[in-house]
């Protein structure tokens, strides 16, 4: 017969309640939250917040040393190529575009952006918003990209990482982005993507006044950006790994993955890869992905490294381009 405490035990005893199941948005969300863990921060609030401004500073500095004429320099090799002032206009108004992305995500609401429903129609997009900036000054566009950078940094700084997770699909990318993301790809787009047309020299590009903490973060959100911007239709069924191993100040390890269903970039190693590419430093990488510097000529040189699967190799510049 059991003692009577057993049975005052027994009675009070709290019966196992099952944990609830995720809804779809739930599950969601946590796998957006384990997408941006990584060790270099870059997509925390506060490392956002402060990158931005330490770029609006860069860039400040670097735009009060561009005389006039610089403006109107071409950047490619020929008469197609933009002009240091359409690279800035065009910069000004994709900040501005992520900055809606940011908000409408934030609040909960549909992203309309007029005239870009789609990857492909970027490079259309671009002309626009060029074309509309036509008529602003030099001055005017620096003016509004800073105070862009300034008003990201202030939203974000602010984010907890409920809010930082959050996604919404956006017309210029093939994966779904969290908030921390688009930020991020802001810092990745004007730091690394057009940093080379907006700095006074190509030997000068801007990426090279980042801390050595502030380039690692940067590459982050750059193969970030990549794996958000996969163009599926090109990949088509293709499935794959690719690793980066870059060297220096500021290098680390990152893989992206691809498949029909989008890609995904993030830093670290994985077991197996289908092609490795390893880099001797973070501004050869950087020049590889503009296109900027030939692969095969550093591949002689043995400053660039391809192990693995040299037909897909070859792909990638046509499979992971940043948006």
């Amino acid at each position: 017969m059991p003692k009577p405490e057993q049975n005052v035990l027994a009675s009070a005893a709290t019966p196992e309640v099952p944990e609830p199941e995720l809804t779809p948005e739930q599950i969601e969300a946590a796998a957006a939250l384990a997408r941006l863990e990584d060790r270099s921060g870059a997509f925390t609030s506060v490392t956002l917040a402060a990158d931005l401004l330490e770029l609006r500073d860069i860039y400040h500095g670097t735009f009060e040393r561009t005389r006039d004429e610089d403006w109107l320099r071409r950047l490619g090799r020929n008469a197609e190529g933009w002009t240091r002032r359409e690279a800035l206009a065009y910069v000004e108004a994709m900040t501005h575009t992520y900055h809606l992305a940011i908000l409408a995500t934030l609040g909960g609401a549909p992203l309309i952006i007029p005239g870009l429903n789609h990857l492909d129609e970027l490079p259309t997009f671009a002309r626009q918003q060029i074309e509309v900036r036509a008529e602003a000054t030099e001055a005017e566009l620096i003016g509004s990209l800073e105070t862009a950078f300034s008003e990201i940094a202030r939203i974000v700084g602010q984010l907890g990482p409920e809010e930082l997770g959050r996604t919404q699909a956006v017309p210029w990318m093939t994966s779904v982005p969290t908030v921390a993301e688009l930020a991020g790809a802001v810092l990745a787009n004007a730091g690394v993507l057009y940093g080379l047309h907006l700095a006074l020299a190509r030997s000068r590009p801007i990426w090279l006044y980042f801390s050595p903490g502030m380039m690692r973060r940067q590459l982050t959100r750059l193969i970030h950006l990549m794996g958000l911007s996969y163009r599926i239709k090109q990949g088509g069924e293709l499935y794959a790994t690719i690793g980066l191993n870059i060297a220096g100040q500021g290098g680390g390890s990152w893989f992206v993955r691809i498949s029909p269903e989008g890609g995904m970039g993030k830093i670290g190693i994985v077991r197996t890869t289908d092609v490795t590419l390893e880099i001797a430093s973070a501004d050869l990488f950087c020049r590889l992905v503009l296109g900027q510097a030939s692969p095969w000529q550093h591949w002689l040189r043995r400053t660039l490294r391809i192990k693995g699967n040299l037909r897909l190799a070859r792909r990638l510049p046509t499979l992971l381009i940043p948006g």
